[in-house]
């Protein structure tokens, strides 16, 4: 009988190699190197805590620097929007870390108004929010639905006291509803608390669309950040989500037939147009 082809290795430490394969299934060989690149270039696993840091504030009212979390600039991957404009990310929901509290005093404002805040105001919130406020020790790493909500009421408590503009007051309202819209989402329909999550939403909406046609009555523009077309077709979103229907359509049209709309918000505007079409054909 013949030699094993790699017999007479010993002598350099190499033995048993009687049974190897010297032409391996080329064919099996190439499968099992996609399989480990497939695996070698699986996407890291991010939690919500990899897109947060701390951020120094400096509070207007009480003068306290303390740090706060806050989303990295340009971190979070932006997947879409809902039709009443909220964004929706990969791995994190940024709406949650936009109201800044101060744990001293007890200020809190969305962060695009944290430090617009004068005079008379800082004298109403030292009075009517500071002189009530139970300091905070900590904050979370990261913030539940339930913690972000605590945080936007308290910027909508210290809006109202202040005498902020109409269009301040619908932002958060309009920004609580996405955080309520959240949380029924994270609990599930099957959880008991879900209608009511869904319930608070729809209240939070309804002022965030009262607000907001009133700040359009009332304010110059820009509002909020928003030009006049784009918070006119917010207005028409939030005016179908709250039965409003003669809104609705006269906010669509307007959009549909301004010439400095642009092509995304009018796109916007017509997938909401076949939506109350269909909605008020349901109804007949």
């Amino acid at each position: 009988m013949a030699d094993s082809l790699l017999s007479g290795l010993e002598a350099f430490g190499f033995s048993g190699l009687e049974d190897m394969n010297l032409f391996e299934d080329e064919k099996k060989k190439e499968e099992d190197a996609k399989k480990a690149a497939v695996v070698e270039k699986k996407e890291p696993q991010f939690t919500e805590k990899d897109f947060l840091l701390d951020r120094t504030y400096e509070c207007p009212i009480c003068e306290t620097k303390f740090r706060a979390r806050a989303v990295k600039t340009s971190s979070a991957k932006l997947l879409g929007t809902d039709s009443d404009l909220r964004p929706r990310h990969e791995y994190i929901d940024i709406t949650k870390y936009d109201a800044v509290m101060c744990p001293m005093c007890g200020y809190t404002a969305l962060n695009k108004f944290f430090t617009q805040v004068y005079g008379t105001q800082k004298k109403l919130i030292r009075e009517k929010i500071c002189m009530n406020f139970k300091t905070q020790q900590g904050a979370p790493e990261v913030y539940t639905y339930d913690d972000a909500i605590e945080r936007y009421k308290m910027a909508l408590l210290n809006a109202v006291v202040k005498g902020a503009k109409s269009g301040e007051k619908a932002y958060i309202c309009l920004k609580t509803s996405w955080l309520y819209r959240g949380k029924a989402e994270e609990v599930g329909e099957s959880n008991p608390d879900y209608k009511k999550y869904k319930a608070n939403e729809f209240e939070f909406t309804k002022n965030a669309y009262e607000g907001f046609v009133q700040a359009v009555s009332t304010e110059t523009f820009p509002i909020c950040g928003m030009d006049e077309l784009t918070l006119d077709y917010l207005i028409a979103t939030l005016a179908f989500a709250t039965d409003n229907i003669e809104m609705c359509k006269r906010m669509i049209a307007k959009v549909l037939t301004s010439n400095a709309a642009s092509n995304r918000v009018k796109d916007k505007a017509r997938d909401l147009r076949d939506e109350l079409v269909k909605k008020l054909k349901n109804e007949k």
